[in-house]
């Protein structure tokens, strides 16, 4: 049984405290206490309240915010208290569908690196209030490309981002910078500058555990699926509009509906990271590199 500390009594404690309840209940997490800046409890839902000034009289294994807006802030202070951001966790991933709070603890302990062709790892990432362990984030590239840098990522990581052109992002109506790594482009469609490119992506690739590497990739290209598919990384998944024989092939059932035919594939993709749509077990994806519709699945007519 993992024990945890309650960090912020605010708004947002009220949001998470039931989910965070029955876990405890489920004997998987026992809290120990909550803390706070505001010391105007005592004790708050039968757990006594510890002033931050007391918190190292305490043993916890993690410590869980419950605030979305100070959430860095709290970072910090419990950082400049010795406490590693590693044992610090956000307190909406309480929410999630089947949150099973040890296959949690097993995904960020690992530390997996999530490699994508387009926005569905920094997607990922967010929803489960994990820290970016990869560069590929806010970006995307194409099939072809993507496949290429695949092939031989070390050296393509490896190599100094070079700008080439600008880019235009209708959405958010602005430009973005293009950059080279040899012969792969890669679209930077959420950053304004290469300043910006630059900082994040050297900074996240110092991050990289190329222990523990997740390859995700979405297409609706058939030869570009049989060509992923016989990449040699262990963990991989490449999520189409069609079915396809290779083991890392994943089929969005929900696909066949006719209300999605107004969604591009892409934004669908993106949306099962977030939560929107309901296809698989987003923690157990990642965990074990298995393909699994755990969330939604139909019967074989």
């Amino acid at each position: 049984m993992y024990k945890i500390l309650i960090w912020g009594c605010g708004l947002q404690y009220g949001w998470y405290i039931n989910a965070i309840r029955y876990h405890e209940l489920k004997q998987s997490i026992k809290v120990v206490g909550i803390t706070g800046k505001d010391e105007i409890y005592h004790c708050l839902d039968g757990y006594p309240f510890i002033p931050l000034k007391e918190l190292n009289n305490y043993t916890f294994d993690y410590i869980v915010v419950t605030s979305e807006k100070y959430y860095e802030n709290i970072c910090e202070e419990a950082e400049l208290l010795g406490f590693s951001r590693e044992k610090i966790i956000q307190g909406k991933v309480f929410c999630l569908p089947s949150f099973h709070f040890e296959k949690y603890v097993q995904l960020i302990q690992s530390r997996v690196s999530i490699i994508a062709n387009n926005c569905w790892g920094g997607t990922a990432y967010h929803a489960l209030g994990m820290r970016f362990l990869s560069p590929f984030i806010n970006m995307f590239l194409n099939d072809a490309d993507y496949i290429r840098l695949l092939r031989n990522l070390k050296y393509y990581l490896g190599l100094k981002l070079r700008f080439v052109q600008e880019g235009y992002n209708p959405v958010l109506e602005r430009t973005y910078p293009v950059c080279r790594l040899d012969d792969v482009e890669l679209h930077f469609n959420h950053y304004i500058n290469m300043q910006e490119v630059e900082e994040k992506w050297y900074g996240r690739i110092r991050r990289l555990n190329w222990e523990n590497l997740f390859i995700m990739m979405f297409t609706e290209n058939h030869r570009i699926m049989e060509d992923f598919d016989a990449l040699p990384y262990q963990k991989k998944i490449c999520f189409a509009p069609f079915k396809s024989p290779e083991k890392s092939a994943f089929y969005f059932q929900l696909i066949d509906h006719e209300e999605m035919q107004s969604y591009p594939f892409w934004e669908i993709v993106n949306k099962t990271a977030s939560g929107y749509f309901h296809e698989y077990d987003l923690i157990e994806l990642l965990n074990t590199g298995m393909v699994n519709h755990d969330r939604y699945y139909l019967e074989e007519k």
